[in-house]
């Protein structure tokens, strides 16, 4: 997310880059940085059972600092295709790296305890995912890009500590499961293992729209704030940091909502609020910040309570065995997601339909998508 945010926000303000080229290139760089998850999640699992963990673990956080050192040198030179070649290479490693970081909380955790360690890597990558969005934007928007390279070192660096130090992960070792080179069986039978719960394909479609949604509204603010709000680097950060700091408090708060009856309306109501938001903000936009600034955190923060509930439902319905095939199932299906949406924005800016119009037919979107997760769940 740091590189893939810094890439974007460093080449909204050069002056040889269009409004409509800009768009294309944000969105390529979302897709080249997804792109891995669907084509390589259920191969992740594959290599997790098949190689110590602790080694591939390691083996990839050195992949890391490689990728990390390429991306200060590409700063440096300014190389726009070699910056989209390493975030494509981050979100291989990323790809391969998470089915472990999962799989280690059954390895090193009592089972009455699993639950409680789910939620918490989960909440500690989603917090690791939106502050990179706002430092990649932080660090873009600086006039000396090389500073990129060496902060996303310095992070590389003690992610690659705190790896060898992690207390019990040399225990954690292989299986004797065959690996597979092929990715596409194993994603072809991860995807047809998801749908046969009904409401395990209910949770896996309404949170891979809530990533789809969140990769539009993301990789579109360069765009909007320079070709339409007429802004500058800073301009950027801050709606970055409106946007993180609601679906930071969306999902965190979201457990706790998501109890007693009303956990079963709550969905809905997020979604009517989510699409009556996105309406507003084709008015908001460009004359009033402040209302655009509000609905951008409305928005994430309806979004984040939206993902949480899901996110819970899911991790009550599947099986443990099932868990890892399952989550697999969850990158493999918000990728491809990811993947249309934005290549479907990109089509519609193409179209020269304005940028505020189509933020609002995302969000309006979300409507249908609800409704549609109601009628399988309830199948």
């Amino acid at each position: 997310m740091l590189l893939k945010n810094s890439v974007i926000v460093s080449l909204a303000f050069r002056s040889d880059i269009d409004a409509e080229r800009l768009s294309w290139l944000a969105s390529l760089a979302w897709i080249l940085f997804m792109a891995p998850f669907f084509i390589f999640s259920a191969h992740g699992g594959y290599l997790g059972d098949y190689f110590n963990k602790r080694s591939l673990a390691l083996g990839l956080r050195y992949a890391d600092l490689i990728i990390a050192a390429c991306t200060a040198f590409g700063f440096y030179i300014g190389n726009v295709p070699l910056l989209l070649t390493l975030v494509f290479a981050k979100g291989v490693t990323s790809t391969l790296y998470s089915p472990i970081k999962y799989s280690l909380v059954s390895d090193l955790l009592p089972r009455s305890v699993h639950g409680i360690g789910y939620a918490a890597v989960e909440a500690a990558s989603m917090a690791a995912i939106l502050f990179a969005t706002y430092l990649g934007a932080i660090l873009g928007a600086q006039p000396d890009r090389g500073i990129i390279g060496l902060v996303a070192l310095l992070m590389v660096g003690v992610s690659f500590f705190l790896t060898i130090a992690s207390p019990g992960i040399a225990n954690a070792g292989a299986s004797r499961s065959r690996l597979d080179i092929n990715p596409i069986p194993p994603t072809l039978r991860i995807l047809r293992l998801a749908i046969q719960d009904r409401r395990v394909l209910a949770s896996i479609l309404a949170l891979s729209w809530y990533w789809a949604l969140g990769a539009v509204y993301l990789s579109n603010v360069a765009v909007l704030v320079r070709y339409t709000l007429l802004g500058s680097e800073a301009q950027i950060a801050s709606i970055l940091l409106t946007f993180t700091l609601g679906a930071g408090l969306g999902l965190g708060g979201g457990p706790w909502l998501n109890r007693g009856r009303i956990a079963e309306y709550l969905p809905g109501a997020m979604a009517v609020l989510i699409a009556s938001t996105g309406v507003d903000l084709q008015f908001s936009i460009p004359s009033a910040l402040n209302r655009t600034l509000l609905d951008f955190f409305v928005i994430a923060l309806a979004s984040g309570i939206y993902a949480s509930h899901f996110s819970s439902s899911l991790y009550q319905c599947i099986n443990e065995s099932e868990k890892s095939r399952i989550f697999a199932a969850n990158n493999i299906s918000s990728s491809l997601f990811i993947v249309l949406a934005l290549a479907l924005s990109t089509f519609l800016l193409r179209l020269e339909v304005p940028i505020a119009a189509c933020l609002g037919l995302f969000a309006a979107t979300t409507l249908p998508i609800t409704s549609l997760v109601y009628a399988i769940r309830k199948k």
